[in-house]
């Protein structure tokens, strides 16, 4: 690595664990994966976002995070074993998913969006110094929150941990302690309630004038636009009844710009998704999950409100989109129909780097599942396509989920909905 391509920074690390994960995983390892990947997903994923943090990576069952501000790394540590805890309660102790958790902040090297260093060691040496359910926190980081939060830290002294060539001092906090605690809220920032009250209200009148303005010319345009579209369907969508067509405009129409609308000729069917940064994203991901959906290539009919140049039953064949028939090595920038936010999440951005045996799968709906680190290949195939059919949005309908990687391998050409792997 060239000395110019090194970016440091400072910043707040929380290093999570899970306790006794290997027994977990041997005693119940479908159980486990599972509760670990609806903690993730119902709980740690929205904490760490409310604490304005990022998870910079998920391997197995460890978590690496990011804060630009102590304070709020250690509230959202708190508020995560808060959140545990509560989950855990309904179940037998031997079943509980219980997270050791250390908390610094130091120096540290960025490259690729990934963190590494001797900041990041030291959080990872004091999770270890950390009881189940609590939190461990250095010296340095303990100076800083200082008079900002209300807890009942214990000192804990100096340690030698492994790797580290000092003297590392400790702080911990017990999940005692964290459960007779106030549920923590992130510091508040920028100006001003009553401020943000009046600049609200006054946009809310030029809102509203402007809404005034438009309605009748927007009316308008909704029924020429929905008189036009039920045309192009009656023509292209045989299986469909009137009143089928008018619930699917109905239902296009209520979902947020920007949007997008599909049809796949052959199987005579549709696809439709809102709701994007862009017109142009809805209408690369409207053809991608069509596809996807179908196996064959689709049609743009509409975007937003405007319906695409020639459009209809003598529209020109579709494309058949590469990153439908890519087959190399695992890119987040390849995976069909998914949003950035999920392009972004920790086990997808980190995947290639992550431990064998691994799979992942992917629904039309944008959902993609993640294995790794499993007893074998064909374990981790089936359990990323039953990790993802599992998924209320998956049951919901559209199809069945289809494995899109074996290893690191992007196997999604073979439109595989069973595990690859012999037995």
């Amino acid at each position: 690595m060239r000395a110019s391509s090194v970016k440091r920074t400072l910043t707040a690390i929380v290093v999570a664990d899970v306790v006794g994960y290997s027994r977990l995983m041997g005693e119940d390892e479908a159980g486990t994966l599972r509760r670990l990947t609806q903690y993730r997903s119902e709980i740690i994923d929205a904490t760490v976002a409310r604490f304005r943090g990022r998870i910079v990576n998920s391997v197995g069952d460890s978590l690496l995070l990011e804060f630009d501000s102590v304070v709020e790394a250690a509230l959202c540590a708190i508020a995560l074993q808060k959140a545990l805890a509560e989950r855990n309660l309904p179940l037998a102790p031997s079943k509980r998913l219980m997270f050791r958790m250390g908390v610094n902040i130091g120096d540290v090297i960025v490259q690729e969006r990934t963190l590494f260093g001797d900041g990041v060691n030291v959080a990872a040496r004091l999770q270890t110094l950390s009881e189940p359910g609590g939190l461990c926190l250095s010296s340095s980081a303990h100076e800083q929150i200082a008079g900002k939060i209300d807890a009942a830290f214990r000192d804990m002294g100096a340690h030698q941990v492994k790797n580290i060539s000092r003297e590392v001092f400790a702080f911990g906090l017990s999940a005692e302690a964290i459960a007779n605690m106030e549920e923590p809220t992130p510091p508040t920032v920028g100006r001003s309630r009553k401020w943000i009250a009046a600049s609200i209200g006054a946009l809310a009148l030029v809102a509203a004038f402007a809404l005034g303005a438009n309605y009748m010319l927007q009316r308008s345009k909704t029924r020429e636009f929905s008189a036009r579209m039920n045309a192009i369907l009656s023509t292209t969508q045989a299986k469909l009844n009137d009143r089928s067509r008018e619930k699917i405009l109905s239902d296009y129409l209520a979902i947020k710009p920007h949007r997008a609308f599909a049809i796949a000729p052959k199987a005579q069917s549709h696809w439709w998704t809102g709701d994007w940064a862009t017109t142009e994203i809805g209408v690369q991901k409207v053809l991608e999950r069509c596809q996807l959906a179908f196996d064959e290539p689709c049609q743009l009919i509409a975007a937003d409100e405007d319906l695409a140049p020639g459009s209809g039953p003598n529209a020109p064949p579709a494309t058949d989109l590469t990153n439908l028939s890519y087959s190399g090595d695992f890119d987040p920038a390849h995976i069909p129909g998914i949003r950035q936010i999920v392009a972004d999440r920790a086990d997808v951005a980190g995947y290639i780097h992550a431990p064998e045996p691994k799979a992942a799968a992917i629904h039309p709906r944008g959902l993609i599942a993640i294995v790794t680190g499993a007893s074998s290949q064909r374990r981790a195939e089936s359990q990323a396509l039953k990790l993802c059919n599992d998924d209320d949005a998956a049951k919901d309908g559209d199809g069945p989920c289809y494995l899109y990687a074996q290893g690191n391998k992007v196997v999604l050409p073979q439109r595989r909905t069973t595990a690859m792997t012999p037995p």
